[in-house]
């Protein structure tokens, strides 16, 4: 599953009236299930308006700042970029990954284990499991589905 997915502007603010999600400055939560996703604005590049596809964006995701570094002038629905013009969508580019990594660096540091005591049995407890591959992403995921699910 990808660490990021596009999530149009017009969605969300379908999802919000109808109070599925709440949006908190950068972050979006769906509401119900308690899961945050970090947002950062970007556009989905629809279709050329002139010219030619020489950038190769049609059908690409970027973010507005990324829109900046590249030169292109972005207001409303278009892109302008050299001689090119572009119909885009915009919208949000969500990432869980973020906010976990964010989450888990705020948390202290892990105490080290302390050594068995004398008398104790020879067998300690197993340490905790690692979470499988499957659930690194489970976010990303849930995510996925409930745009999966919720997209008409």
């Amino acid at each position: 599953m990808a660490d990021y997915l596009f999530v149009p502007q017009s969605v969300l603010d379908k999802w919000s009236e109808q109070g599925r999600i709440q949006v908190d400055g950068n972050v979006l939560t769906i509401l119900g299930e308690n899961k945050n996703f970090a947002l950062t604005s970007a556009v989905r590049f629809i279709k050329m308006e002139a010219g030619d596809d020489t950038a190769r964006l049609l059908q690409k995701v970027k973010t507005t700042d990324a829109l900046k570094q590249m030169g292109a002038e972005h207001y409303m629905e278009s892109v302008i970029l050299g001689e090119s013009a572009y119909q885009v969508q915009q919208g949000f580019l969500a990432d869980a990954n973020a906010l976990r990594r964010a989450a888990a660096a705020s948390q202290p540091k892990a105490a080290p284990a302390a050594a068995p005591k004398a008398g104790s049995s020879p067998n300690p407890a197993p340490a905790a499991q690692k979470p499988a591959a499957d659930d690194k992403n489970a976010e990303g995921d849930l995510l996925a589905q409930f745009l999966l699910d919720n997209l008409q």
